[in-house]
C-alpha cells in the first residue's frame, strides 16, 4: 500500500495541470476540488489499474478527465433546468402566473448577471433558505440576504420595463 501512494503522489501536481486543461474557464473555480476528488479516486481504485492497456500517467490523465467532463455534464444541466414558472413562491406565499407573465419572467431572469440568477433560482425554485445558499455559495448568510434584495430589485426592474 506505501509504495501505491507514493506512485500516486509523484504525480500530486499532475492531476492540478490535467484538471486546468480539462475545465472551461466557467468552472475553473472547481479546479482545486477536482484536483483533490481524482486524487482520492486514483487511490481507492488503484487496484483497477492494468499496466498492460498503458503507463500509469495516461490512467491517472483518463480518470482525472472522465471526472472533469463528468462534472462539466452536471453543471451543464444545472444551467439548463426548466422551471415551472407558473407558480412562485415567496416567504411561504404563492403566486401564480399566466402564460405571458411567464414568458416575461424568464426572459428577464436570463438577462440578470450570473450569481443573480443563481441566487433567485435558489431561493423561489429550488425554496432554499439563505443559511442554505450561504453554504452553496460559500459567502456570509448576511451578505446573500444583501445580494438577494439586489437580485430582486433588477429582477423586477427588467421586468418592468419588459411589461
Amino acid at each position: 500500500m506505501n509504495t501505491n501512494i507514493s506512485l500516486i503522489s509523484e504525480h500530486l501536481p499532475y492531476f492540478r495541470v490535467i484538471v486546468r486543461r480539462s475545465l472551461p474557464a466557467r468552472y475553473m473555480h472547481l479546479a482545486e476540488d477536482l484536483a483533490q476528488d481524482a486524487i482520492i479516486k486514483s487511490i481507492e481504485n488503484l487496484a483497477k489499474y492494468d499496466p498492460s492497456k498503458g503507463n500509469f500517467r495516461s490512467w491517472i490523465y483518463r480518470l482525472t478527465q472522465n471526472m472533469c467532463f463528468d462534472m462539466i455534464r452536471k453543471m451543464d444541466r444545472m444551467d439548463v433546468i426548466v422551471f415551472d414558472l407558473s407558480q412562485v413562491k415567496e416567504d411561504g406565499v404563492t403566486f401564480s402566473l399566466g402564460k405571458e407573465d411567464i414568458k416575461k419572467l424568464r426572459k428577464a431572469i436570463q438577462q440578470l448577471p450570473e450569481r443573480d440568477r443563481m441566487l433567485i433560482t435558489y431561493k423561489f425554485f429550488f425554496d432554499l433558505s439563505s443559511k442554505e445558499i450561504a453554504g452553496l455559495i460559500q459567502l456570509p448568510e448576511k451578505q446573500v440576504n444583501v445580494y438577494m434584495m439586489r437580485a430582486k430589485k433588477k429582477l423586477f426592474g427588467i421586468y418592468s420595463q419588459a411589461a
